[in-house]
């Protein structure tokens, strides 16, 4: 497993926050976790009434590079959007 550099761990985290903020997300709290050698993102975001938790796989080296590709962006955020839709009403 390729090793992730202070610089793309900071990517990353911008990243994430970018875009929940871009997909309407209001108010949330995360942790990037690697366990087993595998890479995750625990959300867990305001909905009507209560709170909601998600854990949805990173790629950091994907992530830190959607910062300099808006494709690549429009891209994770699409993949994002259907599993966090209920935190940005």
């Amino acid at each position: 497993m390729p090793i992730v550099s202070t610089h793309e761990l900071r990517g990353t985290r911008e990243a994430v926050e970018g875009l929940l903020e871009e997909l309407g997300v209001r108010a949330f709290l995360y942790t990037i976790e690697q366990k087993d050698g595998a890479w995750t993102a625990r959300i867990e975001c305001a909905i009507d009434g209560g709170w909601q938790t998600q854990v949805l796989p990173l790629d950091p080296h994907a992530l830190a590079a959607s910062l300099r590709d808006p494709e690549l962006r429009a891209r994770l955020r699409a993949d994002r959007a259907s599993r966090l839709r209920a935190c940005s009403l």
